[in-house]
């Protein structure tokens, strides 16, 4: 995330928290603090599976991908591409 710019960073906060920004002591102060687990394989192909989140648990789940890159990609496409998207996961 620190490789993000500034509107990624606001991005990617929104997308995971479902808040504009972050409270008052930055993640620190999240509660429920930020989570990040592993998520399976849809498809046996990280290549179509993107990153899912709960918001209201701040909770972040990644497929196992090969890269750094690649999974920058991946969160970059699923911030920008899926604001105001909703569907379970």
């Amino acid at each position: 995330m620190q490789e993000f710019n500034h509107v990624q960073q606001r991005s990617f906060v929104h997308f995971v928290t479902g808040a504009p920004r972050l409270p008052p002591g930055g993640l620190a102060a999240l509660n429920p603090k930020l989570t990040v687990v592993r998520k399976p394989l849809s498809n046996n192909s990280f290549d179509l599976d993107l990153p899912s989140v709960m918001t209201c648990a701040n909770y972040l789940k990644l497929p196992p991908y090969p890269t750094k890159e690649i999974m920058r990609q991946k969160i970059l496409y699923a911030i920008m591409e899926g604001q105001g998207s909703f569907h379970l996961s």
